[in-house]
């Protein structure tokens, strides 16, 4: 009973106040309301309309045909492109060739189809809408594929300057040497009568691969290839004087070469610490002193991460490779995650 009374204020406003509530109650108190509640306007009621059941059937009609027809639509334009899956050709100098037909102002190249320059003719092809590709005088190329994710020519001599502004890995060009792969991005790609060729990157990112050899090449950059070898070990265009013709006997010159020595030996010597890109190449080429010598450099200029050690290295661990690269700040990693993937 003691306990009613004493909480009698909480249940009906009788009897005093606990001094407490008395305060609760007054700050509160200026935050009630004090106006009048809001007439709302009376909700009229709109009266429903009956659906006769063969509206409804011609509604369903009617939107079963335009799907048909989108559907159908769909098809032709597939088929279209299929049949049709091909570049277009301009002239930009002299008189360039297709199939053996000069270039005209409609001029196509259908996949398996060649295009030829001259001495004094220059071409350009649109590659869909990806991107597009100048061919140079005294230039062969051939239309291999050209469809969805994957457009793709061979330059099989001559040279070509390509810019691409597709996602990565929509655009290859197949050489004697190896297959130029894009990942949004310009470069000049040369091949000599005798199938060798060389790659130079003047934006973003191209990786050059013949049977597992790889080379990633990017802006600034040049790496040579030969046939029956594959891709050689990249390198800034910038690099220390010698650099080109000593990675030039280390990739693709015996094994047993009596310069490969000095060589290697200039390669590491004059390494700056932009030449990583280099060196780590060169940690899965070459003969087991060879690559010890290049980790021994590489672990001077750019010290491996955790995680990363001599034995994993010298043995080609690619998930210690894979974070020692990201570890030499030569990319974000954004376009080096799509390399990491297999094409």
């Amino acid at each position: 009973m003691s306990d009613e009374k004493d909480n009698a204020y909480l249940w009906d406003g009788s009897g005093d106040p606990d001094p407490e509530i008395a305060r609760l109650e007054e700050t509160l108190g200026r935050l009630r309301h004090r106006g009048v509640p809001p007439v709302l306007p009376k909700r009229e009621r709109v009266p429903t309309r009956r659906v006769l059941p063969f509206t409804r059937f011609k509604t369903t009609a009617i939107v079963a045909m335009a799907a048909s027809v989108v559907l159908i639509a769909s098809a032709i334009w597939l088929v279209f492109t299929l049949r049709r899956a091909s570049w277009d050709v301009a002239q930009l100098a002299g008189a360039p060739v297709v199939d053996g037909r000069a270039v005209t102002a409609r001029s196509r190249l259908g996949i398996g189809g060649w295009l030829v320059t001259d001495a004094a003719s220059r071409a350009r092809l649109a590659v869909g809408h990806i991107g597009q590709v100048d061919v140079d005088p005294n230039t062969r190329v051939q239309l291999i594929e050209a469809r969805g994710r994957e457009h793709r020519m061979s330059l099989e001599r001559g040279t070509i300057h390509a810019r691409i502004w597709a996602p990565p890995k929509f655009f290859f060009v197949n050489t004697p040497a190896a297959t130029a792969i894009d990942l949004g991005c310009a470069y000049t790609l040369q091949v000599a009568d005798d199938g060798s060729g060389l790659l130079r990157v003047t934006h973003g990112w191209v990786g050059f691969e013949r049977d597992g050899r790889e080379a990633y090449i990017p802006q600034g950059a040049v790496c040579a290839t030969r046939p029956g070898i594959g891709p050689g070990t990249p390198r800034y265009e910038d690099a220390p004087s010698g650099y080109g013709e000593a990675l030039t006997l280390l990739d693709f010159g015996p094994a047993d070469a009596p310069g490969r020595a000095p060589a290697l030996s200039l390669v590491i010597s004059q390494a700056r610490r932009r030449d990583a890109l280099t060196l780590w190449h060169l940690l899965t080429r070459g003969t087991p002193d060879e690559r010890s010598q290049v980790y021994e450099r590489l672990a001077a200029l750019a010290p491996p991460p955790d995680g990363v050690t001599r034995e994993l290295a010298l043995a080609g661990d690619r998930t210690a490779l894979n974070l020692w690269w990201d570890s030499l700040g030569l990319e974000t990693g954004t376009w080096w995650r799509f390399f990491k993937k297999k094409w």
